[in-house]
């Protein structure tokens, strides 16, 4: 079974998404600080502290997984597709592996957003009766491909079921 390795650009993808989000999170936390110190006079200087260690600890979190989790999140993505089964594993501190078999596909579908699109990579979400799962920033070409084959494959088996 050969297992596949996302794009190396899903590293630039998660990275920017990620940087967007951060700058929006910390501009409304900032925001928010400064409206409340300046024109409701809210914070006295003991709240004030622990508002500014509270939002300086969500920024560094929200940098931490901009800056360092791309990378650690690549190097544990994998998956496979083969005859009868999808298979992915993902996660930095529990690492998940799922095992789709080919017969509980219900539908597949290819999403490419804006930052994808610049790098011609999109997602590839596979929809169960148990739910979603998704396989990431993977070349468009690639999404296309393994739609095309697991289409091929589900149509398969439903004419062998029919028999």
């Amino acid at each position: 079974m050969e297992t596949n390795k996302l794009n190396i650009n899903a590293i630039k993808s998660w990275f920017i998404s990620r940087a967007i989000s951060t700058a929006i999170v910390s501009i409304i936390l900032i925001g928010g600080t400064y409206l409340l110190r300046t024109k409701f006079d809210f914070l006295d200087g003991t709240a004030s502290i622990y508002l500014y260690i509270g939002i300086a600890i969500i920024i560094g979190l929200l940098l931490l997984n901009t800056i360092v989790y791309p990378k650690l999140e690549y190097k544990q993505w994998s998956y496979s597709v083969n005859k009868d089964k999808i298979e992915f594993s993902e996660g930095i501190y529990w690492v998940k592996t799922v095992i789709i078999p080919i017969v509980r596909v219900q539908h597949i579908k290819i999403n490419q957003g804006p930052i994808n699109r610049s790098f011609g990579l999109a997602d590839l979400q596979i929809f169960t009766a148990g739910g979603e799962h998704k396989i990431p920033n993977i070349e468009m070409s690639k999404a296309e491909e393994i739609s095309e084959f697991l289409k091929d494959k589900v149509k398969e088996k439903v004419t062998e079921n029919d028999r």
